[in-house]
């Protein structure tokens, strides 16, 4: 057997034990955006929470001040934002400067953030309304629902019961930026993958409408061959929440790089055999990024309130 062919058929091997994980991810990755932009597009809560990420960097390197505003009923002041430039925010979605320029400023006459000599920052107001904390609350409950999937999955332990019953509030807050933390890790390794964060989401809603049927015996057996369920362009943008045109665009992007084809009933989702390796890696990295997630969690005492 040719040398590359041996590197295609292990790169397919390894994927076997991490694909059920995958998916439940890439579910969990789409739900959380779809809970945080609401009616909006989907770009707006990926630029809201780069800006948070980098607003809340002093506060994330200290577990004090984690806990210390930690939970829905607290927040940080302003005081402690760290304010992100825009061309960072541009840098780190690998979007156009202009494009986040003019997303940013739109943000900012909607009042979801302040622009200051130093930067961008999303102010103490907006992330304790009522409306942000709805938001909050609902991703933390789908942190639940994602937590028992990695359970009965045995990618991590469940928690040892509690003692009784917990004296403090929930940290939902704290939880809220460690959901953010891994989505930002799975977005950026999805623009990596097919070339930018918004193909990444086309991308992986597109896999997940392909795979939906499949079980997870199916996924680990990586059983795919003529299973898979096509899906129309425009009922793929629907579910995205993006204009067609714009999924097309993204759509014609995913072809060109071999991730995407178009059949008769709709699209399906693809991998080029030269990419098989490096998403071996992408999924095997997941699965580390999730233990991790967990881990984070449990310092932040998040599972002892399960």
């Amino acid at each position: 057997m040719p040398s590359r062919a041996r590197e295609i058929q292990r790169a397919q091997t390894s994927l076997a034990p991490a694909l059920p994980l995958g998916r439940a991810s890439a579910q969990f990755v789409l739900d959380i955006t779809r809970i945080s932009r609401g009616d909006g597009d989907l770009l707006r809560p990926l630029l809201m929470t780069v800006i948070l990420e980098a607003n809340q960097a002093l506060i994330n390197q200290d577990p004090g001040l984690q806990l210390a505003y930690g939970d829905l009923g607290t927040a940080a002041p302003d005081e402690l934002r760290r304010p992100v430039s825009v061309r960072a925010v541009a840098e780190s979605l690998r979007l156009p400067f202009e494009t986040v320029r003019r997303r940013v400023h739109a943000l900012g006459r909607a009042g979801l953030c302040v622009h200051g000599p130093h930067g961008v920052y999303v102010p103490h107001a907006v992330v304790t309304s009522e409306a942000y904390n709805a938001v909050q609350l609902a991703r933390y409950e789908r942190l639940q629902t994602f937590h028992r999937t990695a359970v009965g999955l045995g990618v991590v332990a469940a928690p040892a019961p509690p003692e009784g019953p917990p004296q403090d509030p929930p940290p939902v807050r704290a939880a809220n930026r460690a959901i953010a933390e891994y989505v930002l890790r799975v977005s950026d390794r999805m623009m990596g993958l097919t070339g930018g964060v918004i193909a990444g989401a086309v991308f992986l809603e597109l896999a997940f409408a392909n795979l939906a049927n499949l079980d997870d015996a199916d996924f680990a057996g990586a059983r795919f061959a003529g299973r898979m369920v096509p899906i129309p362009t425009l009922r793929l943008s629907r579910r995205l929440g993006l204009a067609a045109e714009t999924t097309r665009r993204h759509v014609m992007s995913l072809q060109a790089r071999g991730y995407c084809r178009r059949e008769a009933r709709g699209l399906t989702v693809s991998v080029p055999d030269a990419a098989r390796p490096r998403l071996a890696a992408v999924l095997a990295e997941n699965l580390a990024n999730v233990q991790r997630l967990f881990a984070r969690l449990d310092q932040l005492g998040v599972r002892a309130h399960w």
